[in-house]
C-alpha cells in the first residue's frame, strides 16, 4: 500500500474541486441566464465604435474562455502524477474536454457539444501543462546548489 503525502492529497483535493467547476460550469449554470452573451457583445459593439476590436466577435471571446477555462486543470494534473507525467496529464486534460463536450452534446439539449470547445479547452490544458512543466524545471534548476570543494 502506497502513502500518499499531504502535497499530493491537496492536489488531489484542487483537482477534485476544480471538475465540480466543471461540472457546474458544463453542466448546471445557463449562461443565457446571466445575459453574458448580451453583455459581452454589447462591450464590444462599444469598443468597436470608438476604433477597437473591429475583428472581435463573441465567438473570439468564448473560445479564449474555454482555453482560460482549462489552463488550471492542466496545472494541476501534472503535480498529481508521482514523476510528472506531461503527456499523460495533457491527454487526461483532454479526455475530460472530450467527455464533457460529448455529454452535453448527447444529453443534454439545452447545451451544444462542439469539436471547437474540446480543441480550445485541449490548448488550455497544455498552456497548464506548460506552465508547470517550466516552474518546476526551473525550480529543480534554482534549487540548493552543492557545496564548493577547492584544493
Amino acid at each position: 500500500m502506497s502513502v500518499r503525502t499531504p502535497s499530493r492529497r491537496w492536489v488531489s483535493v484542487l483537482i477534485l474541486s476544480y471538475l465540480l467547476v466543471v461540472v457546474f460550469v458544463a453542466f448546471i449554470v445557463k449562461i443565457g441566464d446571466f445575459h453574458l452573451p448580451e453583455a459581452i457583445s454589447g462591450v464590444l459593439r462599444s469598443m468597436q465604435q470608438h476604433g477597437f476590436t473591429d475583428d472581435i466577435r463573441f465567438g473570439h471571446v468564448e473560445a479564449a474562455a474555454n482555453v482560460l477555462f482549462f489552463v488550471p486543470l492542466g496545472a494541476l494534473v501534472p503535480l498529481w502524477f508521482r514523476n510528472r507525467r506531461w503527456l499523460t496529464s495533457w491527454l487526461a486534460c483532454v479526455s475530460i474536454s472530450l467527455i464533457v463536450e460529448v455529454v452535453q452534446f448527447v444529453f443534454l439539449s439545452n447545451r451544444v457539444g462542439s469539436v471547437r470547445d474540446v480543441i480550445c479547452n485541449g490548448l488550455g490544458a497544455a498552456l497548464g501543462v506548460v506552465l508547470t512543466w517550466i516552474l518546476t524545471e526551473s525550480r529543480v534548476r534554482i534549487g540548493p546548489k552543492p557545496p564548493v570543494h577547492y584544493p
